[in-house]
């Protein structure tokens, strides 16, 4: 199984330079302040080089009903089969979606002809969600109702040993509801540790894990993160996610070692 990458959408031109087989998807994210014409773009012009996509979908950034039904139709004129909903954050103080759960109860998607639906997993907490692993049970329980494929995205961590807490508890739980979800492991790729501390607080992983590991070091003199040491210390999952954080080219010459 290939790994899967994660990008923007203004890094989608360097995925056609990249070595063939090294990826499978590739997920596109959809920030806040972004506009849906733009993901959808991008998405069609790496549908058009043959790429496997999957796009966000980020309820706090939808606007509305409409909005979503647009989204998810352009995804289905694309040929687009398989999303990665999220919760996501957003610019507006009231968003009108507040959780993934909440775009699912809407039944838009039964609209369209999506055969996989992702959805976020959270090893060290969601800020926005204080029971995310009980509202991962909700919605893994709502996809298979809906016969839809599903697997676990997560978030990345640089805290195994929580990971691997987490990891144990939620495929307990996953094996109470189906025998075909995997769990894909989210991994910061090389960068700076600057950089990771950056990413961090956008993202809502904890800094402890990163700042503990270069105690007695000034942040400039912080060396690089080799993926490899977290990726060694974590057990129980299916595939691994890749966040290009310091770079798609720097996460390439990497895999190739």
């Amino acid at each position: 199984m290939l790994n899967t990458l994660e990008i923007v959408p203004k890094q989608y031109e360097k995925i056609f330079s990249l070595p063939k087989n090294m990826f499978g998807d590739v997920y596109v994210a959809f920030i806040p302040g972004d506009q849906i014409d733009n993901i959808i773009s991008s998405c069609k012009q790496l549908v058009n080089k043959g790429y496997s996509v999957i796009p966000h979908l980020p309820a706090r950034n939808i606007k509305n009903e409409k909005e979503l039904e647009y989204y998810l139709f352009q995804l289905n004129k694309l040929n687009i089969k398989k999303i990665l909903a999220i919760g996501g954050s957003s610019i507006e103080k009231n968003p009108t979606f507040s959780s993934t759960y909440e775009l699912f109860k809407t039944d838009i998607f039964e609209n369209f002809d999506f055969d996989q639906i992702n959805i976020a997993g959270h090893p060290e907490g969601n800020p926005f969600d204080k029971n995310s692993d009980e509202n991962l049970k909700e919605k893994l329980n709502w996809l298979v109702n809906k016969n839809y494929k599903c697997n676990i995205v997560t978030q990345w961590t640089f805290d195994p040993k929580r990971a691997n807490i987490w990891l144990e508890k939620i495929n307990k739980d996953i094996s109470n509801i189906s025998n075909n979800i995997e769990i894909h492991m989210g991994i910061a790729g090389p960068a700076k540790f600057t950089t990771l501390l950056r990413y961090a607080k956008v993202c809502g992983v904890s800094a402890s894990a990163i700042i503990a590991k270069n105690k007695g070091l000034s942040l400039t003199k912080l060396l690089k993160h080799n993926p490899k040491e977290i990726i060694k210390s974590i057990v129980g999952y299916d595939n691994l996610h890749f966040f290009p954080f310091g770079g798609i080219n720097e996460l390439v010459e990497w895999k190739k070692i």
